[in-house]
This record gives structure tokens, C-alpha cells and sequence, in this order.
């Protein structure tokens, strides 16, 4: 019964108790429990509750109609003992133990819904058409009813109320057949209910425990399917334990570490790290990554970026994308219509079509790290983990695929800070290939080293995924971030600008050479770093100099011996590409060992040398607070001042600030960092980006809570380990 056809109803009061228990039943379409016991004729010739609250009466009848006769209400009052399957006025599953209860009175032996169903009388027909028409009220009994009409009436009475006595039976049988907890919206009573935007998106055979509570798009089915969520469910009873237990570790270290101990290479592995092992055969579509692409998993990023002419492509989940349920679901969307050949599209505004060529980039995949969860999906009543629903669903619907068409599910593993978190994945990538019968060994993953305490496990973290390994990455954004973190109780580790915290000297250059030397060793591909500029459009000179600046990092890179390089924009892929070419002429440099190259622990906690300029931190406040109001509105990757930014940026930017202000930093004008000079600086940058963006566009954004956060992390007294966790609670 629909919601209009209830509120044409009589009063409340009019109703019995049994009356009202088959409207929260039926009437509302929650439980549905009554398509078997009702059938669709008894409920039009006997106007039940199932499709109507309101009394039968001969004054609701239309002019001109027959009354039914004591025959045709017999064979209603039959056809309801005979329902057959699938009638309508219910539309929720039946309860899994159906109560089958008594006919109210015995039915011809004859009789049926076949014959019953054409004799609708004009209080069945009067039924039918009731929710056009205005409400009328219950008419007293007619001067000059005859004996006849009043049997009539008394037999009406007598099987609304038997039909109401089999829906209440089983309207309380559904209701105790639902109870599991927690319930889904679907069973939840009407004054229970949640509005609308705010309610889980239940679907029909979804899997016991899991709960979508994201808003569902047209297509969202094709990705959270039975499947899907049922694999989903079984990576979160298998592992969240061991996940929880292992970021429970990483805060006991931290702890240890802001009481004076320093990251060192772990004493209990030395003969992981002396041992002669390697890692298994790496699959010849990886063998080339000398310029790989990253970004985010939009629909328009993926095409472009297969075609950019880099040999590999990183679709982003984590650092690129900001993790709205929309972004997340679409973009794994996004990622098996490639597969699925389907990923063509024109563009709505310019009316640009986009489709792959001929030789697009092989695709990788970044989850969301282990701290990362998605809460839009919980299972048992707890959010999963990002990783595993990252992870979990691009696997489930993508790896055959893969594998059928010569790939396979290459993935990237950020923010790792043990060889026990590499351990983790590695039961986890054993467990899907298992589970979805896909050969041991055909995952490979790429390692971020983006960590501090992962640079003194780099040996250990190979060995865990040995099977599954295909390298390590230098995520050098991010590993500044993390020196600052780890060792943010220390006031002799603060660092100069950001800027001058450059590859190829001190702790960084310690970094990346042992990375190279532990990746050879082991015949794993040891990837550079990072060009995040993009050109600058209008100012040629300003362009080509930029681009000097990736031409030359990428020849530190490849003469260090790095296999491969990323960059941030498709402009930048010939100018890395041309470095690579000219000088590494092979698929990659797997076979030089860098032998000569020795790093201690003193090497690895090196600072750099440079100055505390004041440019330099209001740069920070600039940047930091433009990232996170553009991550609020859904963007990961943000053009900032001729730089593709993404949350490592912003990370560094809040770190340094809290840093200077928890040990009153002297900048190199003599001014020195308080709370009082970061609030006059705060609002002054923010008048500036103010007038660089215009009025009408800062208005228009999400500032002031960009702000609000960026100040609180900024002045916190405990330093917040990442600031993308208590920025998702603004868009979760």
C-alpha cells in the first residue's frame, strides 16, 4: 500500500490492534511478510489491511455498481486460503520460516483465485480506485437496509476481521524472523527510520553483517555485489584483527621514540638482511617502467593517462583521490570498465570524446593505506578498512581479467612502516588468489618506502612479499613528512624550508641509494621519485625552467641507478622519458649493484643543512590550507603555484609548522614562531589566496573549515599523525 492510500484512512482510533500491526507490516512495505497467506483477490473483495485500513460500507460504493453477493465474498474469503506466489501489496523477502495460518472459514472445495479474481463486486472495484478520490468517512447503517444487505454486511465484517487475524500471525512472525542486529533499514520500523541521505542502502540479497550506508548511484550494484561484499566481508573477519594490532604497535614505537629512542635496522632480522635470497620472476609487463604516470582514479585521469605515452599508470586511491564514497565506488568503476573495453566517454561540456589508443600504460593500483577506513561500508557493525575495500574490490572483479588478457593485478602499498605490515599484505594477497582461484604469485606489489621506520626495513619488507614483490618506490614527499613525525619530540630534528630538503643530500641521499642497492640485490626494481611540476602556461621561460629542474633530478636518478621515474603530468612524461632513454638505454638496471654504497643508521637520521625563512613557512600555511579546502570539495590532486599537489604536500606543510612552533623556531629575519605570529600570518596568507582566487571563488569554497582544521593540527600540543583522518570526518 502506498503512503497516499494510507493517509486516506479513517482515524486511528477506528483501527483494531490486529488492523494496526498489518499496516506497520504491509501498508508500510517493510517486512512483507503477507504475500502468501493474502492473496491480491481476498484483499480487493474483502478490502483487508493489506491493501486497505477503511471499513467497508454500501455508501462507499460508487452509483450505478451491484453490491457483491454472500457467493462472491465465500469464494474471496477461499481464494485467500489458495495465495498463490508473487502477489502484489507486499514488497519486502519473506521471513525464512513463513507461518501458515487457518483459512477464517472453510472454502468451497471448487472454489479458486482463478474464478474469484473477475467477480469484484463495487466494494472490491470501490477499493481499487480509493487513493484517487477523497477520503470518506464511514456512513451510518441506511434508512431502508434490507435483511439481505445487512447479512452482506455482517459477512463483510466477519472475513476483514479473520484476514486481518492471518496478516497480524504473520505480520509477528516476520517481525521475529527480522531481529538479527544490527537490522537493516528495510526492517526497521517507519519511525525508526533514518531520512533519507543519511540511511543505509540496503539491497536485496545483501550479505548478513554488511551494511552499505553510502548513498547508491545507478551503477553502484555492478561494484557492491553479493560477491563483492561477501569477499569484502571475509578479508575484514580474516585480517582487521591483525591490522588493528599492528597500528596499536605502531603507537607503542612512536611512543618509544618521543622518549629518546631512534629508528635503527632491527637486531632479531640480520640474517634477512645478510642472507642470498631474491624475489620471484617479475612478469614481463613490468619489466619496463622507466616513466610511470600517477593520478587519480577519475574517468577523464584514467584515459588520458593511459594514452600519456608513460609505460605504467598509477590509478590512485590513496594520497591523489580524496575518498568520498562517490569518487572511491566510481573510480573502481572507472578501472573494470577499462577492462571491460568500455571505458570511452565525451565529455559533457567541451564535447571532447575520450577513448585508449593503441599502447596505453599498464595499470597499477594504490590502495588506501592500513590507517585509512571506509566507513561508508561497515561490516559486523564495523567500518572496513580502506586497504582491504580498495584492495578487495578491484581484485574480486578485475584479476581474471587481467591475467586473461596478459597482465595481471599489479598493485602499490602506501605508508607501510614494518616488515610485520608487508606480512599482513602478503597473507592477504594469498588468501584472494585462493579464494578466487588465481595462481599464487600473480599479485605483484610495489612497496612505497614513504616511512622512516620502513628505510631501516627495506630487506625485511622484500622478504615478507618475496612471492609477490616487484619493488620498492621512493615516495620522498611523504618520508619527509614522516622524519618529522617520528622524531617530532626531538628539538635537534627540526628541519630548514621544505625546499631545501632535496634529494641527493644528507638523509634523503642516504635513502634513496640503499633503497637501489636492497631493490638490485634482491632483483627487485628500485623506482625514483616524484616530478610534481606542470607546465606553466603563458611564460616560456618560466616553463623551460622548470622543466630543467625535472630533466636534472631525473639524470640524478638514473645515474644512481633507479629503473624507473614518476611524474605528475602527462607534459612531463617525453622530458623523463628522453632521460631515460638516453641513459639507460635497457629495459632497467636491475643488474647493476651498487655494492659501494654503504648506509648506517647515523646516514639515514642525517639532517639537511638550510635556513628557517619566513617565505618558506607562510608557503606552508598557503599550500596546507588550499589542499585541504580542495580535498573537502573532492579533489586529491590540486594544481597549487605550478605544482600538482596531493596530501603528502599538505602533510609536510602542517608537520613544519607544528614542528616550528612547538620548539619557537627563529626564522632568518630574526622573527620568531608563536602562536601569535601563525595567527597574523594565517589570516593575512588567506587574504591572499583570497585575492589570487577571487571573491566570488573563495566564497564559494570551503575555507573556513579548511582553516579551522588546518589551525587546530597547527597548534595541537600532540602532533596528529595524519591529517586525512580527522579531514574525513568532513566528508564522510
Amino acid at each position: 500500500m502506498s503512503k497516499s492510500s494510507a493517509k486516506s484512512k479513517p482515524a486511528a482510533k477506528a483501527k483494531t490492534s490486529a488492523g494496526k500491526s498489518a499496516t506497520k507490516s504491509v501498508g508500510k512495505s517493510t517486512a512483507k511478510p503477507a504475500s502468501k497467506p493474502v492473496s491480491k483477490s481476498t484483499a480487493r473483495s474483502a478490502k483487508t489491511p493489506a491493501v486497505r485500513t477503511k471499513a467497508s460500507a454500501p455508501s462507499a460504493r460508487r452509483p450505478g455498481k451491484p453490491a457483491p453477493t454472500a457467493t462472491t465474498a465465500r469464494r474471496s474469503a477461499a481464494s485467500s486460503a489458495k495465495t498463490p506466489k508473487g502477489r502484489a501489496g507486499t514488497t519486502a523477502a519473506r521471513p525464512a520460516a513463513p507461518v501458515k495460518p487457518a483459512p477464517a472459514k472453510p472454502a468451497p472445495a471448487k472454489a479458486s483465485p482463478a474464478k474469484a479474481a473477475p467477480s469484484k463486486g463495487a466494494a472490491g472495484k470501490a477499493a481499487s480506485k480509493a487513493p484517487t478520490k477523497a477520503p470518506r468517512k464511514p456512513a451510518e447503517t441506511p434508512a431502508g437496509l434490507s435483511t439481505l444487505d445487512l447479512a452482506r454486511e455482517r459477512t463483510a465484517g466477519r472475513i476483514k476481521r479473520a484476514v486481518r487475524r492471518v496478516v497480524s500471525t504473520v505480520a509477528d512472525a516476520a517481525a521475529s524472523a527480522l531481529k538479527p542486529a544490527p537490522r537493516p533499514a528495510s526492517a526497521l520500523r517507519p519511525s525508526e527510520k533514518k531520512p533519507r541521505a543519511e540511511r543505509p542502502r540496503a539491497r536485496a540479497g545483501a550479505v548478513p553483517g554488511v551494511v552499505i550506508k553510502g548513498r547508491m548511484g545507478p551503477r553502484y550494484p555492478e561494484i557492491l555485489s553479493p560477491g563483492a561484499l561477501a569477499f569484502l566481508a571475509e578479508l575484514h573477519r580474516r585480517f582487521d584483527g591483525r591490522r588493528r594490532e599492528l597500528l596499536a604497535a605502531r603507537a607503542e614505537r612512536q611512543a618509544r621514540f618521543d622518549a629518546g629512542e631512534l629508528p635503527d635496522f632491527l637486531a632479531e632480522t640480520a640474517e634477512i638482511r645478510s642472507g642470498d635470497w631474491t624475489v620471484a620472476p617479475i612478469p614481463a609487463d613490468l619489466q619496463n617502467r622507466r616513466v610511470e604516470i600517477t593520478g587519480p582514479v577519475d574517468r577523464k585521469m584514467i584515459v588520458n593517462a593511459l594514452n600519456s605515452g608513460a609505460t605504467h599508470f598509477m590509478a590512485d586511491f590513496e594520497d591523489a583521490n580524496s575518498p568520498t564514497w562517490s569518487n572511491n565506488i566510481e573510480g573502481q568503476l572507472n578501472l573494470r570498465d577499462r577492462w571491460d573495453g568500455k571505458i570511452d566517454f565525451t565529455d559533457e561540456t567541451s564535447g571532447k570524446h575520450y577513448a585508449i589508443g593503441d599502447n596505453p600504460a599498464v595499470l597499477i593500483i594504490r590502495p588506501r593505506g592500513w590507517h585509512l577506513m571506509e566507513e561508508h561500508l561497515t561490516v559486523d557493525g564495523e567500518p572496513i578498512s580502506g586497504s582491504l575495500f580498495d584492495f578487495g574490490l578491484y581484485f574480486f572483479h578485475n584479476a581474471k581479467a587481467l591475467l586473461a588478457k596478459g597482465s595481471g593485478p599489479y598493485f602499490y602499498i602506501p605508508k607501510l612502516e614494518s616488515h610485520l605490515e608487508a606480512r599482513l599484505w602478503n597473507d592477504v594477497f594469498v588468501f584472494a588468489q585462493e579464494k578466487l582461484g588465481v595462481p599464487h604469485g600473480s599479485i605483484k606489489a610495489t612497496v612505497l618506502i614513504e616511512t622512516l621506520p620502513a628505510g631501516f626495513e627495506m630487506d625485511e619488507i622484500l622478504y615478507e612479499l618475496r612471492d609477490h614483490a616487484a619493488g620498492l618506490n621512493a615516495g620522498r614527499w611523504d618520508y619527509i613528512f614522516s622524519f618529522i613525525k617520528k622524531l617530532a619530540k626531538r628539538p635537534d630534528y627540526v628541519l630548514p624550508d621544505r625546499g631545501q630538503v632535496v634529494m641527493g643530500k644528507a638523509f634523503l641521499g642516504a635513502y634513496a641509494l640503499l633503497l637501489i642497492k636492497t631493490c638490485h640485490r634482491r632483483r627487485a626494481f628500485a623506482m625514483g621519485g616524484m616530478a610534481a611540476q606542470i607546465p606553466i602556461k603563458g611564460n616560456p621561460e618560466a616553463n623551460e625552467a622548470a622543466f630543467a629542474k625535472v630533466r636534472a633530478d631525473k639524470e640524478r636518478e638514473v645515474r644512481d641507478g633507479h629503473d624507473g621515474t614518476w611524474v605528475a603530468h602527462p607534459d612531463l612524461v617525453p622530458v623523463a622519458k628522453e632521460v631515460f632513454d638516453r641513459l639507460m638505454p635497457e629495459q632497467n638496471q636491475v643488474d647493476r649493484q651498487r655494492d659501494d654504497v654503504e648506509v648506517a643508521q647515523a646516514d639515514l637520521l642525517r639532517l639537511h643543512e638550510g635556513s628557517k625563512t619566513e617565505e618558506g613557512f607562510r608557503l606552508n600555511i598557503r599550500v596546507g590550507v588550499q589542499y585541504v579546502e580542495a580535498w573537502l570539495r573532492g579533489r586529491g590532486a590540486v594544481p597549487i603555484y605550478n605544482l600538482m599537489e596531493d596530501a603528502a604536500t599538505a602533510e609536510i606543510s602542517r608537520a613544519q609548522i607544528w614542528q616550528w612552533l612547538q620548539y619557537g623556531a627563529e626564522l632568518e629575519n630574526g622573527v620568531k614562531v608563536t602562536p601569535e605570529f601563525f595567527e597574523q600570518a594565517l589570516g593575512e596568507e588567506m587574504e591572499r589566496v583570497k585575492g589570487e582566487l577571487g571573491a566570488e571563488a573563495y566564497d564559494a569554497g570551503r575555507f573556513p573549515e579548511a582553516i579551522d582544521l588546518f589551525r587546530r593540527l597547527s597548534l595541537a600540543d600532540a602532533f596528529e599523525d595524519f591529517l586525512t583522518v580527522p579531514a574525513y570526518k568532513l566528508i564522510a
